[in-house]
């Protein structure tokens, strides 16, 4: 798994008055034993005890032991109540044809991931947590739906190489401007499933309710979308006032943490410009402060970052590193999705700008 390295304790000592050094970032790989998952430097945080000597009025003195000595704290108390009230996690689900194993692994370790997000966020926070998919034709271009036989492959990360592919794959690009495509979760719209286009919960609630929708809905995905996936696209439509409509009440502004959260297999098709899609994001998140309440994770292909693909670009985009891990290694799911992924949401719940 990769990982930065993040200050969520730092946060918490500092929300407790006790002071914390600087973090350092690293990375280890999902599965890697000698790796941490999570890691930091803390230096110089409490000295040794103090003494000092006082003389009575009689000339007797007497030692007094001072507890230990605190540096590193800010100058005035951070405030007991932090920035957000809320957080709202999107799942980017490649919804293509053999993503039923990954969709499968990605529902086992959701649990764990509820459980150490509720563990690392403060009391009383409001959470929403929706689907989208990597889906974005389905008729449209004057063809038939057509999943399978999209006429443009990859190798490894790249696609759309040459000018005849992009040719070809913009007419597999049907946008939500260029009207609803009718299937359920694409063009950026939040995927129904058992009538919720999104759960709507609080992490002083029952959390059983909320694994068991999720759990469902990552599967209930299916395999049908379009071989052309375009998970970057998604992620900004979902956020887009195009979709206003069909997303309604999922996405708050002021105060709430954007979570996204991308699972896929694929190199990004999106066919717009990176700038076009991050805008989208940040114009969503404006009156929260932008970066500062964006962040991104992923389940993808590891020459994603290597190859400097879309889908790495637009995840890094936001300020933060995010944290990611190999698709394909199902066994480190629960790490990336689990404690990692929520001790980053409560640090940044911690550290939003108030107001």
């Amino acid at each position: 798994m990769h990982v930065r390295s993040f200050g969520f304790a730092c946060g918490l000592a500092l929300a407790t008055l006790i002071a914390c050094g600087d973090a350092t970032q690293s990375t280890s790989e999902v599965g890697d034993p000698s790796g941490p998952v999570l890691t930091g430097t803390t230096t110089g945080i409490v000295l040794p005890p103090t003494s000092t000597t006082t003389t009575g009025p009689g000339g007797d003195s007497s030692v007094t032991t001072a507890g230990p000595e605190k540096y590193d704290l800010p100058d005035e108390p951070p405030p007991e109540v932090p920035g957000c009230g809320a957080v709202d996690v999107l799942f980017v689900i490649d919804n293509s044809k053999s993503m039923a194993q990954y969709q499968s692994a990605l529902a086992e370790a959701f649990p764990q991931f509820v459980d150490a997000m509720i563990a690392n966020l403060p009391e009383s926070v409001d959470l929403h947590v929706g689907i989208t998919t990597t889906d974005f034709y389905c008729t449209g271009a004057g063809q038939e739906c057509c999943p399978d036989n999209c006429p443009v492959g990859n190798t490894q990360c790249q696609i759309g190489t040459t000018p005849e592919e992009v040719e070809a794959i913009d007419k597999y690009y049907v946008p939500p401007t260029s009207g609803d495509n009718g299937a359920n979760g694409s063009q950026g719209r939040l995927f129904v499933h058992e009538g919720l286009s999104y759960f709507a919960t609080n992490t002083d609630d029952d959390p059983a309710p909320l694994k068991a929708w999720f759990t469902g809905a990552a599967t209930a995905a299916g395999e049908q979308g379009s071989s052309l996936e375009m998970p970057v696209a998604a992620a900004a439509y979902a956020t887009s006032t195009t979709n206003a409509v069909a997303n309604e009440g999922f996405l708050r502004d002021s105060d709430t943490i954007l979570l996204v959260f991308f699972l896929t297999n694929d190199p990004d098709a999106s066919v717009e410009v990176l700038s076009t899609y991050t805008a989208m994001v940040r114009e969503a998140k404006a009156d929260c402060g932008g970066d500062a309440c964006i962040l991104t994770a992923g389940l993808i292909k590891k020459c994603v970052p290597d190859e400097n693909q879309k889908l790495w670009q637009f995840m890094k985009a936001f300020g933060e590193p995010p944290i990611w891990g190999d698709i394909e290694d199902k066994a480190g799911y629960v790490d990336v999705v689990g404690d990692a992924l929520a001790a980053t949401i409560g640090d940044a719940c911690i550290h939003i700008p108030v107001g």
